[in-house]
């Protein structure tokens, strides 16, 4: 079982060596990941460090943040933690509440939850409008979007960046070049 101690900050005013010294404190024999300053959205230390995580490994951050942007964010790397049997602490949580209660877990089902009824009224609502023949889907991409796709391809360009140059997903190229392909 190896134990990581993950620090990390977002903007220039956080200070990840009160937070490393913090935890370090507590925690002296561990190994410290510090990842300062970098993008809110991107944290490649902290990724790195996800794929690294095995069975009965430890994970311990300062504050909850640390994981992420949103709840869904947090709830998602906490369940995928727990699926892979890394224990998860938040070191300004445990005062919140006995160890037995697992928070995430908590907060993982309620965002698991909220996205099903999310799902659910989107179905309902969808339904309801076919119904009444006001729901067609979206509209097909013009045929000129296609043709330029296939110039770029033919060029060489590679898929993604053909779909990022037409600003469209690239899931849609992939369907609409499947789509040709199978009425040729």
């Amino acid at each position: 079982m190896t134990t990581y101690l993950y620090v990390g900050s977002s903007t220039e005013k956080q200070d990840v060596d009160d937070q490393a010294q913090a935890l370090i404190n507590k925690y002296p024999y561990d190994i410290v990941v510090r990842e300062p300053n970098v993008d809110p959205g991107q944290k490649p230390k902290l990724n790195r460090l996800l794929k690294r995580l095995r069975r009965g490994d430890r994970l311990i951050i300062h504050d909850v943040s640390r994981l992420g942007r949103s709840i869904r964010a947090v709830a998602a790397v906490s369940a995928e933690l727990e699926r892979q049997g890394v224990m998860l602490i938040v070191d300004n949580l445990e005062t919140v509440g006995s160890p037995a209660i697992n928070i995430f877990a908590l907060i993982a089902g309620a965002a698991r939850m909220d996205k099903d009824l999310l799902i659910d009224r989107q179905a309902i609502g969808i339904a309801k409008a076919r119904a009444k023949g006001k729901y067609k889907g979206r509209k097909a991409l013009p045929a000129t979007i296609i043709t330029k796709a296939n110039k770029l391809l033919a060029k060489g360009m590679k898929k993604k960046d053909v779909a990022k140059a037409l600003n469209i997903g690239e899931s849609t190229l992939y369907k609409y070049l499947a789509a040709q392909r199978s009425e040729g």
